[in-house]
């Protein structure tokens, strides 16, 4: 009777001590995942905000570009007009409004297309929260955790067949 009873307990003890240092071994896992993809939801946020740095300085240099044109433009046809009297019958005002116009439609599809960039952005930034959530969700999922009652149950069947498998004499 003794021999069921000494491998039921080691058993309860054994299965108890497996199931913490699964629970223990699963949450330091689950703990690690989750500060890996924390770091690289941040990393892809960085990326997206230092493109959207990146696409406004080449904005920013393109609109100076056309205004130092539009400036040099504006400059020739006074120099044109001053030394020609006239351009072929079209008047400075109407050369210099001309450019103006030509700078502002460029100017304003500048504004459009960052304004569809700053869109794009925007939801590029809400499906990687989203896809980071999701992560998270599925790298935590819940902890099975060391039941003592359920390993001393394991250990006292584990005893009971030991017992059946080698019956105790009167």
């Amino acid at each position: 009777m003794c021999l069921p009873v000494a491998i039921g307990i080691a058993s309860a003890v054994s299965s108890f001590a497996a199931q913490r240092s699964a629970a223990n071994a699963q949450e330091k896992a689950q703990s690690q995942a989750s500060d890996a993809e924390q770091v690289r939801a941040g990393r892809a946020n960085t990326a997206i905000r230092l493109r959207e740095s990146q696409e406004g300085i080449a904005r920013s240099q393109r609109t100076e570009v056309a205004q130092v044109q539009t400036m040099e433009a504006k400059a020739r046809a006074r120099l044109i007009a001053l030394t020609e009297s006239g351009v072929a019958g079209m008047s400075l005002t109407r050369i210099t409004d001309q450019l103006s116009a030509k700078e502002a439609t460029y100017l304003s599809s500048e504004d459009r297309q960052q304004g569809l960039q700053s869109q794009q952005v925007g939801l590029e930034l809400e499906e990687g929260a989203i896809r980071s959530r999701m992560n998270q969700l599925r790298i935590n999922q819940p902890i099975k955790k060391a039941n003592l009652l359920e390993s001393a149950l394991q250990g006292l069947q584990t005893g009971m067949s030991v017992s059946q498998v080698f019956p105790s004499k009167p």
